[in-house]
């Protein structure tokens, strides 16, 4: 990969991956730790979370002969196991009785010699924007517990402990398919569409109306913080980022000055594709981030995502 792009690899499902350039010792490593991860027919997995009945239940929705689940329930304990064995994922509730899920983040991160696996979020807490804005920082993946949760987090979980999901039980097999009545999540879902350029507006409009969405159109930033006025029941915005009179990182900071819209899902869309770019867009507020030419299917997967929270 180069460094010039924002997507995150292990988001992908990516089991290793490189930033250009790269040299001949640093391939062999990356190699070896490929074809360590393809040899072991075991998986690792951390569960930290301090209800028992809680891990019980992760442990028997995830658990299966490919998967061995190591569990704590402080992050003291969490820190040891995590120091003694190593793990292709974790799953981390932030309520933590002893330190905060973000303080163990950053005592995880402080280990040497280990690269930090996938970290799931599952936690029962309300986020402010602040700490979803944080936590995206480290965690792959949040998922609020809630409607379809432990769908979701069965799902995550074999994305990235890169599990064969037709090799799973039959009863696990069916909650991941149960998850993914792809289209019913935007059936009557309205949406805000911020974009200057009439063709995208046009060619996106179509896309969304096909799924059942209702759509709402804005060219400028000012125009779009009219029609969240008149509209105040908007499911979701996508936000275009270069736009006359009123930028996007303009338009979503002063929708976030609004209580009322502490919640409501904002994926920007840019035509750059920095590295920086993600973390600008989260800072003004965004809640993800997809770069232009639009991938449609990421860009509807995005949507699932957060329409689902």
């Amino acid at each position: 990969s180069g460094n010039e792009y924002s997507i995150d690899p292990i988001k992908e499902g990516a089991v290793e991956y490189l930033v250009k350039p790269v040299n001949k010792k640093e391939l062999e490593e990356a190699f070896n730790r490929i074809e360590n991860f393809i040899n072991r027919k075991m998986k690792n997995l951390l569960i930290i979370e301090d209800d028992d009945n809680s891990r019980v239940a992760m442990r028997k929705l995830i658990g299966n002969g490919d998967v061995k689940c190591y569990e704590a329930s402080t992050g003291k304990d969490a820190i040891k196991a995590y120091q003694e064995n190593y793990f292709d994922c974790i799953v981390l509730d932030i309520g933590l009785p002893d330190m905060s899920g973000f303080e163990l983040i950053y005592e995880l991160e402080k280990t040497k010699g280990q690269t930090m696996p996938p970290i799931i979020i599952y936690t029962g807490k309300e986020l402010t924007r602040e700490e979803n804005a944080e936590l995206q920082k480290y965690a792959e993946s949040i998922i609020i517990k809630g409607v379809k949760s432990e769908e979701r987090l069965l799902d995550e979980t074999a994305l990235f402990l890169h599990r064969t999901i037709s090799k799973l039980p039959e009863g696990k097999q069916k909650i991941i398919n149960n998850l993914y009545d792809k289209e019913a999540i935007f059936q009557k879902k309205k949406v805000l569409l911020v974009d200057d350029d009439m063709r995208n507006v046009f060619a996106l409009s179509k896309i969304l109306k096909d799924r059942g969405m209702e759509v709402f159109k804005a060219d400028n930033g000012k125009t779009a913080l009219i029609s969240l006025d008149v509209q105040q029941d908007m499911d979701i915005v996508l936000m275009d980022i270069m736009m006359p009179e009123m930028d996007g990182y303009e338009t979503m900071r002063r929708i976030r000055t609004e209580k009322r819209y502490d919640r409501l899902p904002i994926i920007a869309l840019t035509a750059k594709a920095m590295k920086d770019d993600r973390q600008k867009c989260i800072d003004a507020g965004a809640n993800d981030y997809i770069s232009k030419p639009v991938d449609v299917e990421r860009l509807l997967s995005l949507m699932r995502v957060w329409l689902s929270r």
